[in-house]
């Protein structure tokens, strides 16, 4: 039998995400911008040091909630009544990618900050900085994959309310332009700047939270008649031949 409780587990898994990924951006503060000193990096890292690493290892946590936030909505998704399009099954395939690159960025920042900058030298931190800043800026691609598709299969059948559907596409519009961040070092874009930041993180967010209460308050992914439909479906497929 089907467990409600499951999918608004879910939900509440979306929104402690959220705030996951929340604390891990606040509590180091705000990085140096890309075109900084290796030695302003280095000093950073070194006053920053627990924080940083701590933020950075709540990945683990996060992946964790993440993972079972995207297992559930490809769940919820497919019991629209209409033939399965792939959709559900795209966006989950690009959360496992987003995780993956996640992972990977996170234990790049780690090893930034692992030791001493002095013991690093310049060239090696200047490298490190650079590789993480710029897979920051394109690890948000699975993201928009996943974002698209999730707000595509929620239009095509119903199965999501209408803001959200749109919110989504915004949404995932905003990120794609965050990435572009990779050829400025100035300016609003600039290459781990607020402005990439606040456009690709911000939007993301909302659009998470908004998911999980639609899990937590609808369970099973379709509307009352739609449930009817699918129940209709079955009834035709088991009837006696």
């Amino acid at each position: 039998m089907y467990n409600q409780r499951v999918e608004r587990s879910a939900g509440y898994a979306g929104i402690l995400f959220v705030i996951v990924v929340l604390l891990a951006v606040l509590l180091p503060g705000m990085p140096p911008p890309s075109e900084a000193t290796p030695a302003d990096i280095g000093a950073y890292m070194s006053a920053h040091r627990s924080m940083w690493l701590f933020a950075n290892w709540l990945a683990f946590p996060g992946v964790v909630l993440f993972l079972w936030f995207a297992v559930q909505l490809r769940a919820y998704l497919r019991l629209a009544p209409q033939i399965d399009d792939g959709l559900p099954t795209y966006a989950f395939a690009a959360a496992v990618t987003t995780v993956a690159v996640e992972l990977a960025w996170s234990a790049l920042a780690m090893t930034v900050a692992f030791h001493p900058a002095a013991v690093l030298g310049d060239n090696v931190v200047r490298m490190l900085y650079d590789a993480y800043n710029l897979v920051g800026a394109m690890f948000t691609a699975p993201l928009v994959a996943m974002m698209f598709a999730v707000s595509h299969s929620g239009r095509r059948h119903g199965s999501l309310p209408a803001g959200l559907v749109w919110w989504g596409y915004l949404s995932a519009l905003l990120m794609a332009v965050s990435t572009l961040s990779v050829f400025f070092t100035t300016g609003f874009l600039a290459l781990a700047g607020l402005g990439a930041l606040v456009i690709g993180v911000v939007p993301f967010a909302i659009w998470t939270i908004w998911v999980s209460v639609v899990l937590i308050r609808a369970p099973r992914g379709v509307p009352g008649d739609a449930v009817v439909v699918r129940a209709t479906e079955v009834d035709v497929v088991a009837g006696p031949v």
